[in-house]
């Protein structure tokens, strides 16, 4: 099948072409799913911003909690913030810290 030379140059430039096509695909769909996942994010820390503001409405927060049941991948830091459907206000401090402090062992 390569015998030639010329075979195995055409083969060759019929061969690059595709790898580097698949290269480029793979690192744009890379570069798609972490824009999306960062846009999630914003998303999510919006939503949060929401909950958090004393001048917000009551329809608006009901709305922006049922939201969050869309960010289940956020369910363990949703979890340690509120208790029992109310913002965790004493010793929010303690867990912030026990949070910074479980990040840096990662």
């Amino acid at each position: 099948m390569l015998v030639t030379v010329q075979d195995m140059i055409a083969w060759g430039l019929l061969v690059l072409p595709l790898i580097v096509i698949a290269w480029a695909a793979v690192w744009h769909a890379e570069a798609v799913a972490e824009r999306n996942r960062h846009e999630r994010y914003q998303r999510f820390y919006a939503i949060m911003q929401q909950l958090g503001r004393e001048d917000t409405s009551w329809a608006e927060k009901m709305a922006a909690a049922y939201e969050l049941r869309q960010y289940k991948d956020y369910r363990h830091i949703i979890g340690k913030i509120f208790e029992d459907g109310k913002l965790r206000e004493e010793g929010a401090q303690a867990a912030l810290q026990a949070e910074l402090k479980d990040l840096s062992k990662s």
